[in-house]
């Protein structure tokens, strides 16, 4: 296997999706770009090292980043080359342990995304589990017992060249702040091996739950089990939780795991929610939808030097990104009033960038008013926001003008994506 990994195929495609992805610098400082006349000169002596077991990774560079409910997470981003080489692995074990995935793994796979989890969850919830057993895993990615995983690697994977390559990046050490630590256990987050690393060590919680007949959904460390009685999701917590920690050896998050009625689930930003003819409908979580409006008015903030043309390119990048993700929920009401948002915000910018009366008299002339209506409003002392407010605007730049010049209401977004 090791042969195939250092292939030349196998190492193109790895090096055209680092390069894609466009990371950054690792402890070395090589950027992406110096990746490529590195490769040129070095290549042939790092092929022989990994062939005869002799390559050493370089610890990863050690950053903490916020979670968006509080807290830290701590993030490994390797060197441009070990990003490289940890992407030829992944590329390689992916045909080997894919197949023995779960169907209800919905986490880094390919065919397999984050709506598909959120709809089975769904369909469970119409279909009569009506309780769910939400377990939360205690910092995973920094908690895998190392010799567990690679004995469940061995069983699929016989070559010891590359067992070794792959503990080596398990152990491999961490900088932060100029120190490198020793890692007896956990796989680096931000490395191209470790959701595969994961799916693997978590297919055995996916095998137990299948044997058990239950219902679930995972997504990478994510998982909730569906089940029909409070009574009976009690029963599965406490008994999953007990395999969770004496076979796999990780912890739970007793503060975040719960047993939940289903109308009171988050998943992967979506929430459940009972609808009037008693079926479960989704929604979006207020959190996201509150960070979705704010971005929005960053983007139309008058005090950004943008054309109106940037403006608005900038916004339906945001939106296209934002409702394709969440278009399975229940929003176009809300969209609509963001949309009147919106459209004030944009008129707003155009009648801040007429700075001078004169250009705001031509302009609202070109628009239709009457000269001696123009003048007027030309002449306003009033502030720009009650003009914009005011007929005078909302009759003239309407947004289905505003729309000739590029601004897509998230409504009709949100519409394009409900038949697609």
């Amino acid at each position: 296997m090791i042969d195939r990994i250092v292939s030349r195929n196998n190492m193109l495609k790895a090096y055209e999706r680092v390069v894609g992805n466009n990371g950054s610098s690792g402890i070395d400082g090589m950027q992406v770009g110096e990746l490529k006349s590195y490769l040129q000169e070095h290549w042939h002596i790092i092929k022989q090292s990994i062939q005869d077991g002799t390559y050493r990774p370089k610890p990863v560079k050690g950053i903490e980043i916020d979670k968006p409910k509080g807290g830290k997470r701590l993030l490994g981003i390797p060197t441009v080359l070990d990003r490289m080489i940890q992407q030829s692995i992944q590329q390689v074990l992916e045909t080997q342990f894919d197949s023995h995935f779960s169907k209800f793994s919905y986490g880094f796979r390919k065919g397999k995304n984050a709506l598909q989890a959120v709809k089975q969850a769904q369909q469970y919830a119409n279909s009569g589990s009506r309780y769910v057993v939400d377990i939360d895993l205690s910092k995973f990615f920094d908690r895998v017992n190392h010799d567990y995983l690679m004995n469940l690697i061995s069983k699929t994977v016989h070559d010891k060249l590359l067992l070794s390559l792959i503990r080596r990046y398990l152990q491999s050490g961490i900088m932060i702040g100029g120190l490198t630590m020793k890692r007896t256990e956990g796989t680096p987050q931000g490395s191209p091996l470790s959701p595969l690393l994961s799916n693997i060590l978590l297919n055995e919680l996916d095998k137990e739950l299948e044997k058990r007949n239950h219902r679930f959904v995972r997504y990478a460390d994510d998982f909730s089990i569906y089940v029909r009685t409070k009574r009976a999701a009690q029963r599965v917590m406490k008994s999953i939780t007990y395999f969770v920690k004496t076979k796999l050896k990780l912890k739970i998050n007793k503060e975040k795991s719960a047993v939940r009625y289903v109308g009171h689930m988050e998943l992967l930003g979506y929430g459940i929610y009972r609808m009037r003819n008693q079926q479960f409908g989704l929604k979006v979580q207020e959190e996201n939808w509150k960070k979705f409006v704010r971005k929005c008015k960053a983007i139309t903030k008058k005090s950004r030097p943008l054309s109106f043309e940037e403006r608005v390119s900038e916004l339906k990048s945001l939106c296209y990104g934002w409702i394709g993700y969440f278009r399975y929920a229940n929003i176009k009401t809300r969209l609509t009033g963001l949309d009147r948002l919106i459209g004030s915000r944009l008129r707003y910018c155009i009648w801040k960038s007429w700075k001078r009366i004169r250009t705001r008299i031509r302009n609202l002339k070109k628009l239709g008013l009457p000269e001696w209506l123009a003048v007027k409003w030309g002449f306003t002392r009033r502030g720009g926001w009650h003009v914009v407010q005011s007929p005078i605007l909302q009759t003239t730049i309407t947004n289905e003008r505003l729309q000739k010049k590029g601004f897509m209401p998230t409504a009709i977004i949100y519409e394009r994506f409900s038949h697609v």
